[in-house]
């Protein structure tokens, strides 16, 4: 008999929780709002916050204790936003002194004319998404965020493609010219 009442208390607790997250919820958006300069950073945490109380009701013990127990996650939950944003602008940060890839001063491409013999030989000998995005990118002077949405990839992975891509350029411009592989385009004789 102890049985079916063991299984109704997770939840009874659950349901005492859910209510209570109800009940205090513009108290606890509120407490996000006021600790966070935007308000969708608010709003991300206080949707991280609710789901940690909805996935770990099984650990609160002692009902009495239920707002210690929210108030806790609430803190955990504002301190892990605060990590996770010290952790990205340490990365910005990072990428920002990190050296840019050699960008070609090459006009727009139009049609299939390029000014430089070096870079038309160049393209022809690198892999066909590597000549795309460089193309794109580059010669075309795409934006990068449309060419990323077109090719199904994140901006960041655009970045890193499009950074392989000049560096396997880079290699393949050295075996014609390397005046135009020094990036001194405009003093090729081609």
């Amino acid at each position: 008999m102890d049985t079916p009442l063991r299984e109704n208390v997770p939840d009874q607790h659950h349901d005492e929780i859910h209510d209570r997250l109800l009940e205090c919820r513009r108290e606890f958006l509120n407490y996000f709002r006021r600790r966070l300069d935007r308000s969708e950073d608010a709003d991300d945490a206080f949707q991280d916050f609710c789901l940690k109380v909805l996935r770990s009701t099984e650990q609160l013990d002692d009902a009495t204790r239920t707002d210690a127990w929210l108030h806790c996650i609430l803190r955990n939950t504002l301190i892990d936003h605060y990590r996770r944003r010290a952790a990205r602008l340490r990365c910005a940060e990072a990428y920002r002194r990190e050296p840019q890839p050699m960008s070609f001063d090459i006009e727009p491409m139009h049609g299939s004319e390029l000014s430089c013999r070096c870079v038309r030989e160049g393209l022809t000998t690198l892999r066909f998404d590597y000549a795309e995005i460089l193309r794109r990118a580059d010669l075309n002077e795409e934006p990068r965020s449309q060419i990323a949405e077109e090719l199904g990839l994140t901006a960041n992975n655009l970045g890193v493609r499009l950074h392989r891509a000049r560096q396997a350029l880079k290699a393949s411009i050295k075996e014609y010219c390397p005046i135009c592989a020094d990036g001194r385009f405009a003093e090729c004789d081609c």
